[in-house]
């Protein structure tokens, strides 16, 4: 069971959805009010990406996960800019027609912060970016 859960349909097929989502720098595109820089190292299971945030906290994600192009999952490494500790995030996807149903759940522990505030703010980030998903197509 995950403390975030967000469950949407993306107008697009899960190939094309899982292909945006495995390329670990296009999250800079998603969010570029968020995020002032990203770089990332490697490819593929294990690829990391380093995301300077526009107010100077620092996040590192690593992709662990990128499964028949239907599960994606990546954790933090790093993080000086989130209010959380050991996270992890899995989005599966399934075929809804010529669409694609996401849904993208996190776990965590509250650092700096009540699981209160921190569920609204995943549930956002997580809402806009697969919202956002369609414009990198």
């Amino acid at each position: 069971m995950y403390k975030v859960l967000v469950e949407k349909t993306v107008d697009l097929p899960r190939k094309k959805v899982f292909d945006i989502l495995v390329d670990f720098g296009g999250l800079e595109k998603l969010l570029p009010d968020l995020i002032a820089s990203l770089e990332v190292t490697g490819s593929g299971i294990g690829a990391s990406r380093d995301i300077k945030m526009n107010d100077g906290g620092r996040v590192v994600e690593r992709l662990d996960v990128a499964h028949n192009d239907n599960i994606f999952g990546y954790s933090i490494t790093f993080n000086d800019a989130l209010p959380f500790k050991n996270y992890c995030a899995v989005v599966t996807l399934e075929d809804a027609g010529d669409k694609t149903l996401a849904r993208w759940g996190s776990n965590w522990e509250a650092d700096g912060a009540t699981d209160e505030e921190i569920v609204p703010l995943l549930e956002g980030l997580y809402g806009t970016l697969l919202d956002g998903i369609p414009q990198l197509a």
